[in-house]
Formats: C-alpha cells, sequence, structure tokens
C-alpha cells in the first residue's frame, strides 16, 4: 500500500498542494487550482482531478475555519469542470444516459424557481445538480476504459487517508475532531456527517475489493475495514451505523440468492418500525443505551420537531413547490423554535426535502431518476440492490441525496456509474 502511495506521491502532493494553498493563500486558491485542473488535464491525468474534487467536496463539509475556503472553491471546481466536461474524450456513445432520465425532475425543479423567494440560489444548486449527474459518469467511463485499476485503487486510497486522518486528529488534536466537544466527526462537519461518509464508502470499497480481487491484500482488506469501523463506532452516528449494517446484511443474501435476498431485505425495510419499537429494550439490554443516545431516541434529537414543521409547510405546496433551497429559506424562520428543542433546523430527511423544494411531482420523479439508475446497473449484478437498501435507511435520516456538492453525493453517483458500465466487470484493465 506505502508502495503505491510513494509512486504516485506526486500527485498526492499536488492535493495536498491545493489544500494548503486553500489554507494559507485565501482567494488565490480560487485561480490557481483551477488552472491547475487544466494543466492535468493537459496531461492526462483525469484520476486527480475527480480525486481533487472528492477532497475538496469533503473539506467543505467540514465546520474547521482553515478549511472554509473549500465551500467556494467546490463552486468554482464544478464550474471548471463544466468546461472540461466538452474537452473530455468521450468513451460512450450516450455520454449523458446518467443524466437523462433526471430531465423531467429538472424540467419541474426549474419551473419550481419562478416566483421563489430563493430563486437565484435555487437555480445555482440546481445547476450544480446537473453538472454533478452529467460530469462524473462519463469521466468515471473514460477512467474505466484507459486506466481502470489506477483508479479504482487510489480512489478507496483517497477515502482511506480521509478516513485515517480524522482517526489520528483524534489522538494528535482531539479538538480538531471532536464535535460540540463530545462526539467524533473526523474531517467531516459532523458525527452524521462522518455516518454517511463510513456508509457509503463501505459501500464503494466492498463493491471494488468484491470485483477486483487482486486490487488488495488479504491485510489491506482488513486494514481498510478497520479503519471504516473505527470511523463509525467513535462517531456514534445511529443512521451512519444502521445504514451500514442493512448494506451489509443485503450483501451477503443477495449474494447467496438474489431473488429471496431481495424479498427477505424488503420484508426487513417494510417492518422496520417494529424493529425500532423494541429498539430501547435492545440496547438497553446490551448496555449501549448511553453510546445509543437513548434519551434522544423518542425525539430523533430534535428530528420530529422540524419534520413536524416540514410537514405543515409541505401541505402548502403539496404538489408543486418553490425549487431548490426552499426548505432552507422555510426552515430560517423557525429558527429559535428549533434552538429551544435542541435542534439546527434541516429537515435530516431527503423524501420530506425534496417533497418541500419540489412538490410531490418532483420528488416522484427525482426518485424516478434514481431508480433507472439502479436498474441500469442491476443489469451487471443484483448486489446493486443491496446499496439501495443502505441507502434507503441513510437518506431517511438524513438529507444528503438532495445536495450535489457533498463529499456522498458523488461518490453515489461514482458507484452507480462503475456498476453501470460492462468494462468494470471485465477481466482485463
Amino acid at each position: 500500500m506505502l508502495t503505491e502511495l510513494l509512486y504516485e506521491k506526486k500527485n498526492y502532493l499536488t492535493l495536498l498542494f491545493w489544500v494548503t494553498l486553500g489554507i494559507f493563500t485565501g482567494p488565490l486558491v480560487y485561480v490557481v487550482v483551477p488552472l491547475h485542473m487544466l494543466f492535468l488535464r493537459n496531461k492526462g491525468e483525469w484520476l486527480w482531478i475527480l480525486l481533487g474534487l472528492w477532497v475538496i467536496l469533503t473539506l467543505s463539509d467540514s465546520r474547521q475555519y482553515i478549511f472554509g475556503f473549500a465551500k467556494n472553491l467546490k463552486t468554482v471546481m464544478m464550474l471548471a469542470m463544466a468546461y472540461l466536461f466538452i474537452l473530455m474524450p468521450k468513451i460512450e456513445k450516450d455520454p449523458i444516459r446518467f443524466v437523462k432520465p433526471f430531465i423531467p425532475f429538472f424540467l419541474v425543479a426549474f419551473i419550481s424557481l419562478v416566483g421563489s423567494p430563493v430563486g437565484f440560489t435555487g437555480f445555482q444548486k440546481t445547476v450544480s445538480y446537473i453538472l454533478l449527474l452529467t460530469v462524473i459518469p462519463p469521466l468515471v467511463d473514460l477512467l474505466l476504459t484507459y486506466e481502470r485499476d489506477r483508479f479504482l485503487y487510489h480512489l478507496v486510497m483517497v477515502g482511506v487517508i480521509i478516513l485515517s486522518t480524522g482517526i489520528a486528529l483524534r489522538f494528535l488534536s482531539p479538538g480538531f475532531v471532536i464535535f460540540k466537544g463530545e462526539r467524533f466527526s473526523g474531517l467531516l462537519g459532523n458525527p452524521n456527517g462522518m455516518g454517511i461518509y463510513g456508509f457509503i464508502f463501505t459501500v464503494l470499497f466492498t463493491i471494488i475489493q468484491y470485483f477486483h480481487r487482486d486490487l488488495f491484500t488479504k491485510g489491506q482488506i482488513i486494514f481498510v475495514y478497520i479503519i471504516i469501523l473505527l470511523s463509525l463506532v467513535m462517531a456514534g452516528s445511529r443512521g451512519g451505523l444502521f445504514s451500514t449494517a442493512l448494506f451489509v446484511a443485503a450483501w451477503f443474501l443477495i449474494k447467496r440468492d438474489p431473488v429471496m435476498g431481495f424479498i427477505v431485505m424488503t420484508l426487513l425495510f417494510v417492518s422496520y418500525q417494529i424493529i425500532l419499537a423494541n429498539f430501547e429494550t435492545i440496547v438497553t439490554s446490551l448496555g449501549l443505551a448511553d453510546y445509543f443516545r437513548l434519551e434522544t431516541l423518542e425525539t430523533g434529537s430534535g428530528r420530529v420537531v422540524v419534520a413536524e414543521v416540514a410537514w405543515e409547510n409541505i401541505q402548502k405546496n403539496y404538489w408543486f413547490s418553490h425549487g431548490f433551497t426552499f426548505d432552507e429559506h422555510v426552515l430560517a424562520s423557525y429558527q429559535d423554535y428549533f434552538e429551544r428543542h435542541g435542534h439546527q433546523g434541516n429537515v435530516h430527511n431527503s423524501w420530506l426535502t425534496m417533497w418541500m423544494n419540489t412538490g410531490l411531482v418532483g420528488l416522484v420523479l427525482f426518485c424516478v431518476g434514481w431508480l433507472t439508475a439502479f436498474i441500469r446497473a442491476s443489469r451487471h449484478t443484483p448486489l446493486v440492490w443491496a446499496l439501495l437498501f443502505g441507502m434507503l435507511i441513510s437518506i431517511s435520516v438524513e438529507s444528503w441525496l438532495t445536495a450535489s456538492l457533498n463529499p456522498f453525493t458523488i461518490v453515489l453517483v461514482i458507484i452507480l456509474s462503475l456498476l453501470g458500465n460492462e468494462k468494470f466487470f471485465t477481466s482485463d484493465g
């Protein structure tokens, strides 16, 4: 593992240079990084453009002041990616096949912005989502075609470095990675973000090492899973732990018998209310009441309060709404009310968030777009449904799927792009 990292040390130093530049030079980073991306493109280093974008998206989720530059840099980089998309060699006959099923949704999203109190911000976020779904899949196709093994290996390594750095800082500089002096968040913005990151990276690594067993040694595989498990356990994110556990269970069941596995997991997911009803008893009997924060279970750490507000406002814009970021506009007026109930005001539910923003029509079209991507991937392997089951839990307790420029949605797009391309499964690479 160390040998491969040293071999690519110049490229890893490039990513470190971007971060260092952002920390110490401020606005200069918004000029240098896009220009550097063009330089990498001229050298054919599309891999490090993609990995660099993922790193900046990860740091943009952080609440640390020194990473504040990443919040604006990610937007600049996404615009640069739009330009690079035009220059990118097109490998597939239909390079926009991933985004096509989402076109009806985006039409509704744009129409919803008419008369919106946050129209300009909503327009920006809608465009950024389009760019993500348009640019990333053909870039994955390109990398699978010309440097598949290198791409897959360093995709995993970047995730490992991010998680390992967070764990190391837990002991070297605890205040940097402990959220509000209580829970571990790694390099992410909060423990729940760490939970999502741990879940989605578990899926990514499991899929890569399963279909490409020669990429990693047995010792390396064990090491990566230990790093992920430590991150999840230290963060104590119920959503992250549950979604990861459901993915693992679905993975083994579907691998053993796709049809029966799918049926069992469907029944398990549908009956999750029964599990939740007995969750307190189970956890208490295991002596884990403090770890799972049972005192906040009934209110979902304030989620029930904000969900009630969200549902109340959904009734006012049931079928159509006012576009992306409208939820933030609405919930901002309840900030004092949420603080009294110990909550920061995020909906923490992708279904409700998208319903608030685009109405029921937009929500249904949004789901159709993602379901199409899963169906396309399932033509190559039924194991993609294991991801779906885990993801359904995750997006039911967090709103990450409704945003494009975060470190989670891009990984989901990469995973579905991998599984939707036959070159990922071929023996040569």
